[in-house]
């Protein structure tokens, strides 16, 4: 698409006074091809009843762009908040649906609160749904370091065609059930290994840890990415652990803090590379260096070894493309850190907080590993459904995002608003899985509403307090752009949920809540501590 018909398609969405950002943008050629979303249809505009009787696009509720800018001003609204604190505020202002303007060569994006919205964006997404990604991440990608990726993006910044062509690639071999599931067998056994080092860090006496439980659990995470995505054991639950761990470990945490600066609130950074920026790229270059390390000695390795039954990610997208290879194993390991740790945690928290509910865990895990000191199977691991019912329902009051983002390909009615395409919707999910009006009882963890009634022996199925409409509910996205590493995730989190609740009976120790910082992701932070007891081989 060309730099003129990009601007056309920019002029219809952003304010006039913003042309000229994006036009001087464009003459670097990073925005340019930013902007250059490829939308599905045709430009013939839509002249059907539903859509002339809808109020139109200007009408919508939301703040001017000066306002917009002052609410992050010292004293404004919206000074010093997270991604949660930002969305509510809004909210509040201007109702369940209402329009933020392009900034910074950004597009107009409508938040809505309104599950119907959320369908009918899914429904016209077509078969290139369009979500921007981190655009920081693209940025160092293809223009800072073209020399590593070859003009790869990856599927968290690539779109069109180009995020077709990889994810095509890459969706049998993360996304077939059965092609993850072989990797079971040693994420048990990872899991055994940390249940182990737990049992060092435990106190015998008042069964606390003498450990940062969180910072353990991150480690964990590392190692079982680490081994699906190149076949590499890092060593971070013994002794002796790979000392770039760490560094990594920190280096994501930096990353997710940063990204949420650069690439979610406003900033001039593609005008001009602050020295914040400019510490952000160095956070990339350090990230990119030590997982280029892992991926070499990972692939020096495996013609030196053994045949195996199981080939990792590495191996199996070599055999595709080397580049899509080494975007995707990056992607992985940065992403497998920090996200699944902080979905197990906060799904313990719930049953830690729910101690009927962990004993009617306990007494199906019981049935799944009698022996705790047994190994998992596929065919043992077949039947958990009340484990599973828990991990939804820790997903569904505290998900790892606050929502989930497209640009829409086609003209939309959404809450009766004209919203035309190119507009970018931010469906607030996490607001909706929180409220009565679609979850009876919606702040008890009620991992019973995710039963089916034919399952309801001795616990209580209640199918009438879990809501009707599918598109409330959807941590890990929805369509042709679902999570990439959703059944690694799902895997990861039964397998340790397994290890953990099967050896302890585990409490909360805080007299608050778990407290939780927001930045591109929703993590735990501050008082992390449980009590582990252990527990027998009956109840």
């Amino acid at each position: 698409m060309s730099c003129l018909l990009s601007n056309k398609i920019i002029q219809l969405h952003f304010p006039t006074s913003q042309l000229c950002f994006v036009r001087n943008l464009s003459v670097d050629g990073f925005l340019a091809q930013q902007t250059q979303l490829e939308f599905a249809g045709t430009s013939t505009a839509r002249i059907d009843e539903k859509w002339q009787q809808a109020k139109s696009y200007r009408e919508m509720p939301g703040p001017s762009t000066l306002r917009m800018l002052s609410f992050f001003m010292p004293g404004g609204a919206l000074r010093n908040t997270n991604l949660i604190q930002m969305n509510r505020r809004m909210r509040e202002m201007y109702g369940d649906i209402y329009c933020i303007p392009g900034m910074m060569g950004k597009p107009n994006v409508v938040f809505t609160y309104n599950p119907e919205d959320f369908e009918m964006t899914y429904r016209n997404e077509g078969v290139w749904p369009i979500r921007i990604g981190l655009e920081s991440f693209n940025y160092y990608r293809k223009v800072h370091r073209p020399d590593i990726f070859k003009g790869v993006g990856g599927l968290v910044s690539d779109q069109g065609q180009a995020w077709a062509d990889v994810r095509n690639k890459v969706n049998p071999v993360l996304m077939k059930v059965q092609n993850v599931r072989q990797n079971l067998p040693q994420l048990d056994q990872i899991s055994k290994e940390f249940i182990d080092k737990l049992e060092t860090l435990r106190n015998p006496e008042n069964h606390t840890l003498n450990a940062d439980f969180h910072n353990e659990v991150k480690m964990w995470a590392f190692e079982s990415i680490s081994f699906v995505a190149i076949n590499t054991r890092m060593g971070l639950l013994t002794d002796q652990p790979d000392p770039n761990a760490d560094r990594l470990a920190k280096h994501m945490g930096d990353f997710f803090n940063y990204s949420f600066k650069y690439d979610v609130q406003p900033s001039i950074w593609p005008f001009y590379k602050t020295p914040g920026f400019k510490k952000f790229l160095k956070t990339y270059d350090d990230i990119t260096e030590i997982t280029s390390n892992y991926i070499e000695t990972a692939m020096k390795s495996f013609g030196k070894e053994e045949k195996r039954k199981t080939k990792c990610v590495l191996e199996q997208l070599l055999e595709l493309n080397k580049q899509v290879a080494v975007a995707m194993v990056m992607d992985m390991l940065m992403a497998g850190i920090d996200t699944t740790s902080s979905a197990c945690l906060t799904i313990l928290y719930h049953l830690a907080r729910n101690p009927s509910k962990q004993e009617n865990l306990r007494r199906e895990l019981l049935r799944v590993l009698p022996d705790k000191k047994g190994s998992l199977t596929d065919g043992s691991t077949k039947n958990m459904p009340y484990l599973r019912a828990c991990i939804k329902e820790g997903l569904r009051i505290t998900s790892i995002t606050p929502g989930n983002f497209r640009i829409t390909t086609k003209d939309l009615v959404l809450s009766g608003y004209q919203v035309p395409r190119g507009t970018g919707v931010l469906m607030g999910v996490l607001e909706l899985s929180n409220s009565d009006e679609y979850f009876a009882k919606s702040a008890d963890f009620i991992p019973e509403r995710w039963l089916k009634s034919d399952l309801a022996s001795d616990i209580q199925a209640c199918p009438e307090k879990r809501s009707r409409n599918p598109f409330v509910y959807l941590p890990f996205g929805f369509g042709p752009r679902t999570c990439i590493g959703k059944r690694i995730a799902e895997l990861e989190i039964e397998t340790l949920l397994v290890r953990l609740l099967r050896n302890y009976k585990i409490s909360w120790l805080p007299e608050t809540p778990m407290q939780y910082e927001s930045t591109i992701i929703l993590a735990p932070c501050g008082d992390i501590r449980f009590k582990l007891e252990p527990v027998g081989d009956t109840l």
